[in-house]
């Protein structure tokens, strides 16, 4: 499954309209743990090409995220974290996100 920018802009928006979850969104269009194509094509339309960050294969995703977010303060930090960690969740049909994953999650949430 292929999916755009603009779709999923669009579909998050009528979600939120409609009092539909963004992890049911997600999960429509096909980004889940399993389907990692779909968010790396997501990424390149965002202007994210990993084979030229990461031109060894070597993705450090903790990494790349502590140097996007670096200017977000704390607060806005941990808001992220706890939405990213609630949609995780909910993609991955409840199961525990994987320990490493968890881990970053509370660690950057409350890192400064």
């Amino acid at each position: 499954m292929s999916v755009d920018l603009e779709t999923l802009r669009q579909r998050l928006m009528e979600a939120a309209m409609n009092g539909i979850s963004p992890g049911q969104v997600f999960k429509e269009l096909g980004i889940t743990p399993d389907n990692p194509e779909v968010l790396q094509a997501l990424m390149a339309q965002a202007g994210f090409d990993l084979n030229t960050l990461f031109p060894d294969g070597q993705v450090d995703m903790p990494g790349m995220v502590n140097n996007l977010t670096k200017d977000l303060s704390p607060e806005v930090k941990q808001q992220l974290s706890q939405v990213i960690h609630g949609l995780a969740s909910e993609i991955n049909n409840g199961q525990p996100l994987p320990p490493d994953v968890e881990e970053f999650l509370k660690g950057w949430g409350n890192s400064d």
